[in-house]
């Protein structure tokens, strides 16, 4: 935030600005003087000359495609969308369908390049959310445009939900032993800086990009040790068996074709035994399991830096939303 801004003519069109990591990409692109065009039903909050938004439902398909005389051509556009439930009908819509309209509309204004923000956990897809994000990008490696997909691992905000229970004297959830699942996760800044060094690096053109932050992967019980440690006190773990969300799910089975609420719960605790059991690692087919020394690092703020900011500060600008599984 602070290097000096110095604009250029590199016009960028931006979706999902004012979501977790959009916002990031947003300060990101403004700090190296990019001229921005943010879509969406919310703007960011920014008042740089170098700054426009426009108002548009980026679920709605003609809505999108009308918008084809109000944006620059050759811009390069990058999608940070994503759904804030993941439900069936909500990934379907902006997983799949925003990013697809954003699509067409990028091949209308000849967009130069196509950054897609999309998530590691879709090499192994079995949720609703995850095929919308592979049918995507299949689509957009298809399309003839060139493209980044950035396959981030867990964010630092989905490692925080805990943290406020801790505080307060409670134990440490952790699934099965703790140790099942790890990842390497990666701060909004980290990430942000990497997407936008997409759009200046040719070796990142038409390739998929998993990445993760500085390691080493963690755990869940490392996780826990961590913020014992900042805290001071002897570390209190809670042990689920992750077959908990399978047991619920079956209860709920017989009602959840009658509705689309409880069908989303369901999909919901699928959601939740998925992240309960895989690691958001590079998946290695010939030995069929996850490889932390395959999984790409970048960036440099730790876990431990975060959590520690966290329990100074609170969760300022890292609000958990519908990421809260505790």
């Amino acid at each position: 935030m602070n290097r000096k801004q110095e604009p250029n003519e590199k016009f960028i069109v931006l979706a999902g600005a004012t979501g977790y990591i959009g916002r990031y990409v947003f300060h990101e692109l403004m700090l190296r003087g990019y001229h921005v065009t943010t879509l969406g039903r919310s703007k960011a909050q920014d008042e740089n000359a170098l700054y426009q938004h426009i108002h548009v439902d980026v679920c709605d398909d003609s809505a999108v495609a009308a918008l084809e005389g109000d944006l620059p051509k050759n811009a390069a556009i990058i999608s940070c969308l994503g759904s804030k439930t993941g439900g069936r009908r909500d990934a379907w819509e902006v997983e799949y369908g925003a990013n697809q309209s954003l699509l067409r509309l990028s091949k209308t204004v000849q967009a130069k390049q196509f950054v897609l923000l999309s998530a590691i956990c879709v090499q192994k897809p079995r949720l609703e959310f995850q095929f919308a994000k592979r049918t995507f990008e299949d689509n957009l490696i298809a399309s003839g445009i060139p493209y980044s997909i950035v396959r981030p691992t867990a964010y630092f905000k989905s490692l925080a939900g805990q943290i406020d229970n801790v505080k307060n004297g409670k134990a440490f959830l952790i699934f099965d032993t703790g140790e099942r699942t790890s990842c390497k996760p990666i701060s909004g800044g980290d990430l942000a800086t990497y997407l936008c060094d997409c759009l200046d690096r040719p070796d990142r053109n038409n390739r998929v990009l998993p990445i993760g932050g500085p390691g080493p992967a963690v755990n869940s019980k490392e996780q826990a040790e961590i913020l014992f440690k900042l805290l001071g006190k002897p570390l209190k773990t809670r042990k689920i068996p992750s077959s908990i969300f399978k047991v619920i799910n079956a209860c709920l089975a017989p009602f959840g074709i009658f509705s689309e609420a409880l069908s989303d719960k369901r999909e919901f605790l699928r959601i939740g035994h998925y992240y309960a059991t895989e690691s958001m690692l590079i998946w290695d087919d010939d030995i069929n399991a996850y490889d932390a020394e395959q999984t790409p690092e970048f960036g440099t703020e730790s876990l431990e830096t975060f959590y520690k900011d966290v329990l100074e500060s609170g969760l300022q600008h890292h609000e958990l939303g519908t990421h809260k599984l505790f």
